[in-house]
């Protein structure tokens, strides 16, 4: 009896290590797994997890896209779960498939790539203030960072 406990805990515990959830950023405390800076800006930071469920936490999306270039094998797992914060609702993750991208020089994002993610495209037109800022969706944007 005291045997199968141990083997249903150890079970357990290796199931909750392979979450596929979202891990808070710890701000002013996680460093980017991309440029290793400390994440201290709600409104940019960005997290991915593998299809392993791994998790790698960003403080910029440029950051993210920079990561996914170097390794190819994650951008491509389906499986792979890609978040960016909200730009108009600080500290809530979004899916960065569906969406949009700002690049404006008004931005002024951790890494200097004045880019910031919105859920809705009329959210991402709405925040312009250069008259060349640039929308992106998720795939222009990885195409951009090629």
């Amino acid at each position: 009896m005291k045997r199968l406990n141990i083997i249903t805990m150890v079970l357990c515990c290796l199931l909750t290590a392979c979450s596929h959830e979202p891990e808070p950023i710890r701000y002013g405390k996680d460093a980017c797994t991309h440029c290793k800076m400390t994440i201290m800006d709600k409104r940019f930071a960005a997290e991915l997890i593998t299809g392993k469920g791994k998790v790698f936490k960003f403080d910029a999306a440029e950051c993210m896209t920079g990561f996914l270039k170097e390794n190819p094998a994650i951008a491509a797992d389906a499986k792979s779960v890609f978040l960016v914060n909200d730009f108009t609702n600080p500290g809530k993750f979004t899916d960065a498939r569906k969406s949009f991208f700002l690049r404006d020089s008004s931005l002024s994002s951790p890494m200097g790539g004045n880019l910031a993610a919105f859920q809705s495209r009329p959210a991402a037109e709405a925040a312009k203030k250069d008259k060349s800022a640039q929308v992106y969706d998720w795939s222009l944007l990885l195409s951009k960072n090629k």
